[in-house]
C-alpha cells in the first residue's frame, strides 16, 4: 500500500511540474505576442510622426520593428507546437507583412515628394484595416493563451483533490508526505503567479517609461527648433531692416532732391543700390545655409581652383600673413560649383585671419582621403567613400567646445556688432552639404582652427570655362536691335523693370503676365528669339511653360528666373537642355550677360561673388 501511494505521489508530482512547465511556457508564448503586437504598434506610430513632421528621428522605432518582427515570428514558431495553435501563424505573418509593406509603400511615396500619394494611401483604411485584424488575431491567440493556462490550473486543482483523497485514506505518514508534496507545488505555484505578477508590471513600468522619454525628446526637439528659429528670424529681421532703412532714406533724400530740382543725386542712388546688393547676397547666404541656392556644378581639377584662389587669398590677407599651399601631384577630381567654392575658401581665409589679429600662418591643404564605415555610422548625413578633402588651418586664438557647437548655426558670431551677419560658416556648411559633402571643425583654445571641407570624388575631363565675348557697350554685352525676347512674370514690378532693362540694352521685348498669356504670345510671334519666364507663377509654372514652348519650338533660347531655387532647379540643365538660370534679385549687368550668353550659345559666367564672415 505504502509504495502504490508513493508511485501515485510520485506521478502526480510529475504531472504537476509537467503542468507548471506548461504553464511557463504558455506564458512565454504570451508575452511574444504581446511584444508583436507593441512592435507593429510602434512602426506604425514611427511612421505616422515621420508623415506629420518630415523628421528622420521619428522612423527609429519603423526601422527597428522591421527587423525584430521577423525575430518574433521566429520565436513564435519555435515556440507553438500545438497544431491547434499553430493555425493561425501563418494569417498572422501574412497580416504584418501586408501592414509593414503599406508602411514602406507610403514612406516611399512620401520620400519621393509624392505626399498626395502618401496621404492618399493611409486615408485608405488599409493600414486600420490590417492593424484591427492584427489585433483581432492576436487577441484570438492570448485568449487561447488564458484558456490553456486556465485549464492547467483546473488540471491542478483536481491533482489536488486526488491528493487530498489519497491522504485522507492513507496513513499519517502518507498524509504527512503528500501535504509536503502539496505544499512544495503550491509554494512553486505562488512562485510561477508572482513572477508573472512582476512581469506584468515590469512591462506596464517599462511602457509609461518609454512614453515619458518619448514625450521629453519632442519637447527638446521642439524647444531646439523654437530657438534656431528664433536666431534666423531675428538676425534675417536685424540685417534687413538696416538695408531697408538705407533704401528708403536714400530714396526720400532723392525724392526730395528732385523736388527742388538738385540733380546731384548720385551718391544717393549708389548708396540704396549697395544695401539692395547687400540684401540680395544676404539671401543667396539664407539660401546657402537651407541648401537651396543654384548651383552650378561642374568637373574640375580641384587642385587648380585650390592654387589659384590661394593666390587671392594671399593677396587679401597682406604682408602680416604667412600663406602656405600643401597639395599632392596626383588629387583627385571633383563636381562643384567653381565660384562658390573659390568664395567658400576665401570665407574662411577671412574668418581665419579675424582670429589672427596680431598675424600668423594660414596653411591650405589638400589631399585624396577616404572616410570608411567607422567615420560615417556616427554622422548619420555622411556617406563612406572617396573624397578630395580641402583643409584651412590657421595658427588664431582657436575656439572653444560651445562655439565649435554653435559654428555652423545662422547668425551665431563671435565677432562685435557690426563686424559680420553670423551667415558665413552656415553659408559654407550649407553650399558643402548641397555639394553632398561633409565639413568638420578641429579646434582648441590657444592652438588654432582647422576647418576640412569634404567634397565627393568625381571621374572624367575637367570642364573649362567658355570663353567670354569682348562685344560690349558700355562695359556691358548688348543686343544688335533684331533679337525679340518674350518675358513672362506674374509681378507688375519685376516685369516692367526687366522690360525696361532689355530694352535699354538694345532688345525688342513682348511682355505677358501669366504662363497662358505667353504661350498665346508665341502662338501669334514665331519670330521671337528668347523666352525669359519666372519660374514660381500661378496656374502653368514656369516650367511648365518652358516644356511646351520647347514642344513648340525645339529651337527657341529658354531662361529662367527665379527668387527662391528648389532641388530640381539645380538639374536645369538636364530637364530642359540648354537653358540658363537668372537668381532674383539681378542687376543689369547679370541680366546682359545671362541673355547675350544665351543668344551667343556659349554663357558667360556671372562674376565671381566674394562674402565675407
Amino acid at each position: 500500500m505504502l509504495t502504490s501511494l508513493l508511485a501515485g505521489a510520485y506521478v502526480l508530482a510529475a504531472a504537476r511540474e509537467a503542468g507548471m512547465e506548461q504553464q511557463q511556457h504558455i506564458q512565454a508564448v504570451r508575452a511574444s505576442l504581446r511584444s508583436t503586437m507593441l512592435t507593429i504598434q510602434g512602426a506604425e506610430t514611427g511612421q505616422r510622426g515621420y508623415l506629420l513632421t518630415g523628421e528622420k528621428a521619428y522612423l527609429a522605432p519603423y526601422v527597428r520593428a522591421r527587423a525584430r518582427l521577423t525575430a518574433l515570428m521566429q520565436t513564435l514558431d519555435h515556440q507553438i507546437e500545438d497544431p491547434h495553435r499553430r493555425r493561425d501563424l501563418p494569417e498572422l505573418r501574412a497580416l504584418i507583412a501586408g501592414k509593414l509593406a503599406e508602411l514602406a509603400q507610403t514612406l516611399s511615396y512620401y520620400d519621393r515628394g509624392e505626399h498626395a500619394a502618401a496621404a492618399k494611401l493611409v486615408q485608405s483604411n488599409l493600414g486600420m484595416q490590417l492593424m484591427e485584424r492584427i489585433r483581432t488575431l492576436v487577441g484570438s491567440m492570448l485568449v487561447d493563451c488564458d484558456r490553456s493556462i486556465a485549464a492547467e490550473q483546473a488540471r491542478e486543482r483536481l491533482l489536488s483533490r486526488w491528493v487530498l483523497t489519497g491522504a485522507s485514506a492513507s496513513a499519517l505518514a502518507i498524509l504527512g508526505l503528500a501535504m509536503l508534496t502539496l505544499r512544495e507545488m503550491s509554494r512553486r505555484h505562488r512562485m510561477m503567479m508572482r513572477v508573472r505578477d512582476e512581469l506584468l508590471s515590469s512591462s506596464e513600468a517599462l511602457r509609461r517609461s518609454t512614453e515619458r522619454q518619448a514625450m521629453l525628446e519632442e519637447a527638446v526637439r521642439q524647444s531646439r527648433k523654437m530657438e534656431a528659429l528664433g536666431a534666423l528670424t531675428g538676425g534675417m529681421a536685424h540685417d534687413f531692416n538696416n538695408m531697408l532703412a538705407v533704401v528708403m532714406g536714400n530714396l526720400e533724400l532723392l525724392k526730395a532732391r528732385l523736388a527742388r530740382g538738385n540733380h546731384d543725386v548720385g551718391r544717393y542712388v549708389g548708396y540704396a543700390l549697395e544695401a539692395t546688393r547687400r540684401a540680395g547676397e544676404l539671401t543667396q547666404r539664407l539660401l546657402a545655409f537651407a541648401r537651396k541656392q543654384p548651383l552650378h556644378a561642374v568637373l574640375v581639377a580641384t587642385n587648380e581652383v585650390v592654387a589659384s584662389t590661394t593666390e587671392v587669398i594671399r593677396r587679401t590677407l597682406g604682408g602680416i600673413y604667412s600663406v602656405e599651399l600643401k597639395q599632392p601631384p596626383d588629387l583627385w577630381k571633383t563636381r562643384v560649383d567653381v565660384n562658390q567654392l573659390e568664395s567658400t575658401l576665401i570665407n574662411l581665409a577671412v574668418n581665419a585671419r579675424d582670429a589672427m589679429p596680431e598675424g600668423g600662418r594660414l596653411t591650405v591643404e589638400t589631399a585624396n582621403v577616404f572616410l570608411g564605415e567607422d567615420f560615417a555610422s556616427g554622422r548619420p548625413d555622411v556617406a563612406s567613400g572617396t573624397y578630395v578633402m580641402i583643409a584651412i588651418t590657421d595658427t588664431g586664438h582657436g575656439m572653444t567646445a560651445e562655439v565649435r557647437r554653435k559654428a555652423f548655426e545662422p547668425f551665431f558670431t563671435t565677432k562685435a556688432a557690426g563686424k559680420g551677419t553670423g551667415l558665413g560658416l552656415s553659408q559654407v556648411y550649407g553650399f558643402i552639404k548641397q555639394s553632398g559633402g561633409h565639413v568638420d571643425i578641429e579646434s582648441e583654445v590657444g592652438r588654432g582652427t582647422t576647418i576640412r571641407l569634404y567634397l565627393p570624388r568625381a571621374d572624367g575631363a575637367a570642364a573649362t570655362g567658355p570663353a567670354r565675348s569682348d562685344r560690349t557697350i558700355g562695359g556691358l554685352p548688348r543686343g544688335n536691335g533684331t533679337t525679340l525676347i518674350l518675358l513672362v512674370d506674374d509681378d507688375v514690378g519685376v516685369r516692367v523693370f526687366a522690360a525696361e532693362a532689355l530694352t535699354e540694352l538694345g532688345y525688342r521685348v513682348l511682355t505677358a503676365s501669366s504662363g497662358h498669356d505667353g504661350l498665346a504670345v508665341l502662338d501669334a510671334h514665331p519670330q521671337i528669339d528668347l523666352l525669359l519666364t519666372d519660374v514660381e507663377m500661378a496656374q502653368l509654372t514656369g516650367w511648365e511653360l518652358a516644356d511646351i514652348a520647347r514642344q513648340v519650338r525645339p529651337g527657341l533660347k529658354i531662361l529662367l528666373m527665379t527668387g527662391f531655387t528648389r532641388e530640381v532647379t539645380e538639374r536645369i540643365g538636364e530637364r530642359i537642355p540648354g537653358a540658363g538660370l537668372l537668381r532674383k534679385p539681378f542687376t543689369l549687368e547679370e541680366l546682359a550677360r545671362r541673355v547675350h550668353g544665351l543668344m551667343s550659345d556659349g554663357p558667360d559666367p556671372p562674376p565671381t561673388q566674394r562674402f565675407g564672415a
